[in-house]
């Protein structure tokens, strides 16, 4: 398991790089990370994309929980764009966006062209 993260300067939005398996300790981990170099740019926006990672308890889990969002130190006022592949789990995606009604800056994609077109739709 292993992650890089970057700040994208020119659509002001820290890209979080996922490959391999990974749990909510890594998920947490890189979460702080994407934070601390976000807060450094004055930064609010988040890519997070899991197109190469696996996951025994699936994405939707480890992402789905607003508490554990706001534990990692993300805020209500970021906005998150979670790019994950196409899987058995799919009858979770909407279920999973809709649980998350408070965070309505926070979305499941599974394309990263999207993700990062409704990243910057409100610029």
């Amino acid at each position: 398991m292993e992650y890089t993260i970057d700040y994208l300067e020119d659509i002001k939005t820290v890209q979080v790089m996922v490959n391999g398996r990974v749990n909510f300790k890594l998920v947490q981990q890189y979460s702080i990370e994407a934070i601390k170099l976000a807060r450094e740019y004055n930064c609010k926006k988040y890519l997070i994309n899991h197109l190469k990672t696996l996951s025994e308890e699936g994405i939707y889990k480890l992402h789905a929980d607003g508490d554990a969002l706001e534990k990692f130190g993300f805020k209500i006022t970021d906005k998150i764009a979670i790019v994950i592949s196409r899987s058995k789990d799919d009858h979770y995606f909407k279920e999973s966006t809709d649980s998350n009604a408070k965070w309505s800056n926070f979305k499941y994609f599974h394309s990263a062209k999207d993700a990062l077109r409704w990243l910057v739709a409100d610029e």
